[in-house]
């Protein structure tokens, strides 16, 4: 039997078959094409716009917007607010926080993505120190993941017109990818506003018309000379046993400024500059100095108190501690002369700072004080704290030089003129202070 040439056997091939093969070959290319132009083009039904590095899609077909985020990185956002009518810093569900605002701020300009607004965790969120209810901060530094684009001072504009009038953005900075605020912090300085008729050694000094001799503000700046250092705050906390490490914090130094008087009331300030503060360590340094600048206390109170015995120490109100600075130190020194980061420093927006400060912060205490005489009402506690034995009292919380007798006929006379000095004392501040 003869073999079929494979030549002879392609020639004789009828058209019909080369036709067949000829349009299989142009539908392949046909659908390549079209494969192509799939990729590359959109359909006429869709839109895109640019806004500030992300992109939305609109698909008019369907009457819908679909937006693309840009790729996530990691910022720093340089940030102050009023602690005033919010409950802390920290987000907590269904309570108003700085960052509940913050954070509906960051999904409301597509910062953040919707479902991550209750999973800080998938943001990397964190902030340098946490502030408790009523406690404002003029300088404060938030890490997170964004989804911004390279536009940073748009997005700087818009978050801060989401944000309510008492919270401000100054900038929004790149940072490392593993740029976390809270440890990267390498001390924080708190700032207590202090009316200064609360360091008046005479309970008749206890008004608003009070203005602190020399003397006595140098008395207060070398009394709180005594918590720079290393020392034990157990009994300037609550909640931890004495043998706890985390009691022991190291602050480096104390300054206390010149009076500065507002309308009729007169303050002194407070800065405290350390490494960490465990809770309300620093209003009962300020409860401390003022009960023994006042004779409330002993002097010997002091050193008892750094003792790992629990002893009375007093916490002063809430209202005029503001978180002053967070400073970058650690990280400027490893990231910021690298060519590549930025620095994390306050300098360039001192201005705004102060002009933040000024009217949220400070303006807010002062009014405070005013309306509600916050300060001269924490003081009548203080005759509640046991901080002497016996029956010998300072004249202060008697209102009468003498001794107290063991009688309690005596006891009784004794008690009267102290009820009659605080009257009159409360009765001259609400007088001076509404005028």
């Amino acid at each position: 039997m003869t073999k079929e040439n494979p030549v002879d056997s392609e020639l004789k091939r009828s058209p019909d078959d080369t036709n067949e093969d000829s349009k299989r070959c142009k539908t392949e290319q046909s659908d390549e094409k079209s494969t192509e132009t799939d990729t590359s083009t959109e359909s006429p039904a869709e839109k895109k716009s640019e806004v500030n590095g992300s992109t939305e899609v609109k698909d008019s077909s369907q009457n819908t917007d679909r937006f693309v985020y840009p790729t996530k990185k990691k910022y720093a956002i340089m940030m102050g607010f009023c602690g005033d009518g919010y409950r802390g810093m920290a987000l907590n569900v269904g309570v108003n926080t700085i960052e509940e605002e913050l954070i509906s701020a960051l999904s409301k300009c597509n910062f953040i993505k919707q479902e991550n607004a209750r999973e800080l965790g998938k943001m990397y969120f964190q902030r340098a120190s946490r502030t408790d209810k009523g406690v404002s901060a003029a300088r404060q530094v938030v890490s997170s993941n964004l989804n911004l684009g390279p536009d940073l001072k748009s997005a700087v504009v818009k978050l801060n017109e989401a944000l309510p009038n008492d919270i401000v953005v100054y900038d929004i900075i790149k940072a490392t990818k593993h740029f976390d605020s809270h440890k990267f912090a390498s001390s924080r300085v708190y700032e207590y506003n202090c009316p200064s008729f609360a360091m008046a050694p005479t309970l008749g000094d206890t008004w608003s018309g009070y203005r602190i001799t020399p003397q006595v503000l140098q008395n207060v700046r070398d009394f709180l000379l005594n918590f720079v250092g290393t020392k034990n705050y157990y009994n300037y906390t609550s909640n931890k046993s004495a043998n706890d490490p985390s009691c022991f914090r190291y602050i480096r130094s104390i300054t206390v400024s010149d009076p500065v008087v507002v309308e009729d009331i007169e303050y002194i300030r407070i800065f405290l500059h350390g490494d960490s503060f465990i809770y309300h360590q620093i209003r009962k340094i300020v409860g401390m100095t003022i009960a023994v600048m006042r004779n409330v206390a002993p002097s010997d109170h002091l050193e008892k108190s750094f003792q790992k015995e629990r002893c009375d120490v007093p916490l002063a109100p809430g209202l005029g501690l503001v978180l002053d600075e967070v400073k970058m130190t650690r990280y400027n020194k490893k990231f910021g002369k690298d060519g590549m980061h930025t620095p994390l420093e306050w300098e360039a927006y001192e201005e705004k700072v102060q002009d933040f400060k000024l009217k949220h912060i400070l303006g807010v205490i002062h009014r405070k004080e005013k309306a509600e005489s916050t300060m001269f009402q924490w003081l009548q506690t203080l005759k509640k704290h046991k901080f002497y034995t016996g029956d010998v009292l300072p004249d202060i919380l008697t209102g009468d030089s003498k001794s107290k007798d063991t009688t309690n006929s005596s006891k009784e006379e004794s008690s009267k003129p102290a009820e009659s000095s605080e009257s009159a004392a409360s009765l001259n501040l609400i007088e001076n202070s509404s005028g």
